[in-house]
């Protein structure tokens, strides 16, 4: 199709929809992450005034969250509108829950994200005392009324979150293709689920910025690229984001002074009672990622519903009015 051709480009405000066809590889996972620091150097700059007047940390944060993604979304989007006229797009929230459906799916991972959450404990009591600047930090998240910790722990963080590590980062990985000319013939390669699942991770534990929460961070976020490979859903796996993070809020508002000087729960719990949480913990967290291998994957990148670019989208339309033509010169 002629590059200066007369089309239509189909406006589209959904926001996160249209970042579909930024699909960026290693190079472009470095890319973001290079925004998200510019975004955080902005964030402390825009909140430097709320510091001066005292403003406390807890409401300061609610600020400060959000506007450290603004350049990431801003970039993301700039690319994404770039190429969705010649490049294929990959959705950012699929719904590939096979027959079992997306409510006991979403179940299963609550249940499955809470027994990872018990079973990190044990990482927990074997890490390092935490520095007393991390404790203040910490302190600064939770420490506020309740309905702050929950919005930014809870709602803030896996929503943005997930978009950049799953949405744009892992489906990125996983759908991102290498050419490579080998005499004369390009071959094209893409990067094996597993590893894409692991990079992603990585650099889901590595924006945290601090041993405690990233090597957990990690582990988890393992699980979550796992679940996304599967379904393709951002949806579920935000809710498990949301789950873990709203669980580690609530049991830090509502346990009492013997958990809140505690590393872990390992260490006010006896050992046995422990061990049980342990191993049924471990059982459904297995259990589910069982659950998951009966969802049929679309294709070896996992199953991100593929979105055409504009020219396909012109010359199915334009297919579609021809033979809308053909059909009314038939019946008249």
């Amino acid at each position: 199709m002629p590059i200066f051709s007369n089309r239509k480009v189909r406006k589209d405000f959904d926001f996160f929809k249209a970042c579909s066809w930024y699909v960026p590889g290693v190079g472009g996972m470095f890319s973001v992450l290079g925004w998200f620091l510019i975004g955080m150097i902005l964030a402390a700059i825009v909140c430097m005034p709320l510091i001066f007047l005292k403003v406390d940390m807890c409401y300061i944060i609610l600020v400060m969250y959000p506007v450290q993604f603004v350049p990431v979304l801003v970039h993301v989007k700039l690319q994404s509108s770039m190429n969705s006229t010649f490049d294929r797009g990959y959705s950012l929230d699929s719904n590939h829950f096979g027959k079992s459906g997306g409510a006991l799916t979403a179940l299963l991972a609550v249940i499955a994200t809470l027994g990872a959450s018990m079973m990190l404990e044990l990482l927990s009591y074997y890490l390092p005392e935490m520095s007393d600047h991390m404790k203040e930090t910490m302190e600064a998240l939770t420490g506020g009324p309740l309905w702050t910790s929950l919005l930014s722990t809870a709602v803030f963080a896996p929503v943005l979150e997930e978009w950049m590590c799953r949405g744009v980062v892992l489906r990125g990985l996983l759908n991102h293709e290498s050419r490579k000319a080998v005499n004369g013939e390009v071959t094209v390669r893409k990067m094996s689920p597993a590893l894409a699942i692991i990079i992603s991770a990585i650099f889901f534990g590595a924006i945290h910025g601090n041993l405690w929460q990233g090597i957990s961070a990690f582990l988890i976020g393992c699980l979550m690229g796992y679940v996304y490979y599967r379904t393709g859903s951002l949806k579920l796996t935000i809710l498990m984001h949301c789950t873990n993070n709203a669980l580690s809020v609530l049991i830090g508002h509502f346990s009492g002074e013997s958990l809140k000087d505690a590393k872990s729960l390992v260490q006010v719990i006896p050992a046995w009672e422990y061990a049980i949480i342990f191993i049924v913990s471990a059982t459904v967290v297995l259990y589910f990622i069982k659950f998951l291998k009966d969802v049929e994957i679309a294709s070896e990148s996992g199953n991100c519903d593929v979105i055409p670019n504009a020219d396909d989208r012109f010359e199915a339309e334009k297919k579609e009015k021809e033979a809308s033509g053909e059909q009314n010169i038939l019946n008249n």
